[in-house]
């Protein structure tokens, strides 16, 4: 038993990476209900479209998180302070500067992606606008990845868990204030988000400055800004990248192939990825307690903790994507009138819902594989293994549109490519317990 003397631990990660990841879907779920109350239905429709647009550019920086988490999991294994404050600082810096160029390069992207929507003007109009705002807000909405990464590799819940709910807490009064109050419509609704984002970025910097002395933190700057101490966190933020990137892209990619088969199959799959997303933004929790403590079981040497931390975590996905694919199966009624109440369109999902299932439970076991790799640092395994995934999914959503016009089989296709994800680092796992198990016979000799 002394194997999973960790249970508290991850049960309090899991829980609170869960219930922050939670406030996300929520958030946004308000400001809809703001927008779609005001007299023209434009507004939402070009927030809709934006949101698309920074799902995508946000999503795709999604591994400054997990690297982060993974490098000063390892640190604090350690007890390494100086490694836990660099790592820190690096990843913040690359965080900043991707914040940055997105700024800089905010005109054509707006363009490239209302280009590709394709909306009508009215809704274009609105959509940009809203863009257009929160797109300030990248550079704070990226460095705190890299915060949120820095207190999660510490295992400093309710920190974490504080910041989700003063980030989100601000957006919805913001929404309240720019949209109901000041009828700002969607521009007030970018501008929420990007005040919100720097209202977190504020609050963070204020704990970590209690923490730790500025004196520090100028002591390092030398290493810092030392191009050769940029290159373990680059590294593996560059391969954990692509990981986020195919994620993303495959998803807009069954968006596109879905209203490729008509407005209705679009309509009935927006709705059944609402259920997707709600399990993913869940497991997703459970992924980064997997990194924190793999990272920091790495850190201490305690490599035979790995097995059972994965069990753990592989068994607490499961039980989250059985329970909301199971619920969607058994209550669709309830839960899809939460999003329409158009009666025949939810009558013409249920033949799709048990897709779902399986699309989840994939994902769920797939995230925790992500979290294992992540935390020992091996990019390359995650970067490998989603690019032939992402073929792979690729290449049957594809055929599925063009071949097959059916919407079965894009269900299929994006279940092979949660399968495919699975089984690509499950294959890779004996390898690194081999090589753990080599070098520790090495230093025992």
């Amino acid at each position: 038993m002394l194997q999973y003397d960790f249970l508290s631990r991850f049960l309090k990660l899991a829980t609170v990476n869960v219930v922050s990841n939670i406030t996300i879907p929520l958030s946004g779920a308000i400001s809809v209900a703001f927008l779609g109350h005001l007299s023209s239905i434009s507004y939402l429709a070009g927030v809709a479209l934006g949101a698309i647009l920074f799902d995508f550019l946000y999503e795709s920086c999604s591994f400054i998180k997990s690297g982060t988490t993974a490098v000063i999991s390892q640190a604090a294994g350690r007890d390494d302070q100086e490694a836990i404050v660099l790592a820190g600082l690096q990843n913040a810096l690359i965080a900043l500067g991707l914040g940055i160029l997105f700024l800089l390069l905010q005109y054509p992207l707006g363009k490239l992606g209302f280009l590709l929507l394709n909306a009508t003007p009215d809704v274009e109009l609105a959509g940009i606008a809203y863009f257009n705002t929160r797109i300030w807000g990248a550079p704070a909405a990226l460095v705190n990845l890299a915060l949120f990464g820095w207190f999660l590799g510490q295992e400093k819940n309710r920190k974490v868990l504080f910041l989700a709910i003063v980030g989100n807490v601000a957006n919805v009064v913001l929404n309240y204030l720019f949209i109901v109050l000041w009828d700002w419509s969607s521009m007030g609704a970018g501008l929420s988000q990007a005040i919100s984002q720097y209202l977190t970025l504020f609050v963070g910097l204020v704990m970590i400055i209690r923490e730790v002395p500025l004196k520090e933190v100028g002591n390092l700057t030398g290493k810092v800004f030392n191009l050769s101490a940029f290159q373990t966190p680059f590294v593996l933020n560059r391969n954990l990248s692509v990981r986020s990137v195919v994620i993303v892209s495959i998803f807009v990619l069954f968006n596109a192939f879905s209203a490729t088969l008509g407005t209705s199959v679009l309509a009935e799959n927006v709705l059944l990825l609402q259920v997707v997303a709600l399990s993913m933004y869940m497991c997703d929790g459970v992924e980064y307690a997997t990194v924190t403590l793999i990272g920091n079981f790495q850190g201490q040497g305690a490599k035979h903790k790995f097995v059972p931390l994965l069990q753990i975590a592989l068994g607490t996905n499961l039980a989250i994507a059985l329970v909301v694919g199971v619920a969607a199966v058994f209550f669709p009624d309830p839960i899809f009138n939460l999003f329409t109440n158009h009666s025949e369109l939810i009558e013409a999902i249920r033949v799709y819902i048990p897709w779902v299932l399986l699309v989840v439970v994939g994902s769920g076991f797939a995230y925790v594989l992500d979290g294992y790799f992540a935390g020992l640092g091996e990019g390359v395994a995650v970067r490998n293994t989603y690019i032939i995934s992402g073929l792979l999914g690729f290449i049957g959503l594809s055929l599925s549109t063009f071949y097959f016009q059916s919407n079965h089989f894009l269900w299929l296709a994006l279940s092979m490519f949660m399968l495919s994800c699975t089984l690509t680092l499950a294959i890779q796992i004996p390898v690194t317990l081999q090589s753990n198990e080599e070098n520790e016979a090495v230093a025992n000799s």
